[in-house]
């Protein structure tokens, strides 16, 4: 049982190292898409949900709690992006939300769910927005 244990915190651990590097380093846009399927809530170590409001003084820091972390990893397991699109097409003034994933191997990725979803430091069509923009804002507005 140990054994198998250890080799699906192994097969998470590949998914989610291949999936980093796929994207910081610019592979196709099924990695990035395969890769957000694949993470598991064991990997992670803690969520922090940051951003503006576009207002004065409406940047805010949030850490979800183990029952958010839980319900965002199964979001984000669902989420299905496009095409890779040009940086200036996809940014948009005002309120953003950005969410750093903290992985249990000291790694961290950060996303920016919106009509363009942001990956590290690209932006993806985020293919199934309209299906799962709403529970988004939910967690866009926990503060």
């Amino acid at each position: 049982m140990e054994e198998s244990v250890n080799e699906n915190k192994w097969d998470s651990f590949a998914h989610v190292h291949f999936f980093l590097t796929s994207t910081l380093f610019g592979c196709g846009k099924q990695d990035a898409s395969v890769g957000l399927e694949s993470i598991d809530v064991p990997e992670i170590e803690k969520i922090e949900h940051t951003g503006t409001t576009g207002g004065k003084d409406g940047n805010y820091s949030y850490s979800f709690s183990d029952d958010e972390v839980i319900e965002f990893i199964n979001l984000l397991n669902q989420v299905k992006l496009g095409d890779e699109v040009d940086e200036s097409k996809a940014v948009s003034s005002g309120a953003v939300s950005y969410y750093t994933i903290y992985l249990v191997t000291d790694e961290t990725l950060t996303i920016s769910p919106g009509k363009y979803f942001k990956v590290a430091d690209r932006y993806y069509e985020f293919d199934n927005y309209d299906e799962l923009w709403d529970e988004f804002i939910v967690f866009n507005s926990i503060k």
